[in-house]
């Protein structure tokens, strides 16, 4: 069996001990005019809808809200009048109520 020795790295003894081998830190950057301030103006209202919101379904024709496994996480379907194309067909064991 080979024996097992650590070798010496004096790269990791800097790498650790930053506060000691590490430069002093610099002035920094400068600030421009444009970034003084609120450099992204007034908040905007958001537009998307709550995850709640999004639950309820669109209601859209052709489209099946359903829940999925255990957990009842939201799902869906579409029958073939939700479908473009040149001949949607409903999948199998789903009947477009026509």
């Amino acid at each position: 069996m080979d024996e097992t020795r650590q070798q010496d790295s004096p790269s990791a003894q800097r790498s650790f001990h930053p506060q000691k081998y590490a430069p002093a830190k610099g002035p920094g950057r400068r600030v421009s005019k444009e970034e003084a301030g609120n450099p992204h103006g007034k908040p905007s209202k958001s537009m998307g809808t709550r995850g709640e919101d999004q639950e309820k379904g669109t209601g859209e024709k052709g489209m099946h809200d359903s829940a999925r496994g255990r957990s009842q996480r939201p799902s869906g379907t579409k029958d073939a009048s939700a479908t473009t194309g040149v001949d949607p067909q409903d999948p199998q064991g789903m009947r477009s109520a026509g």
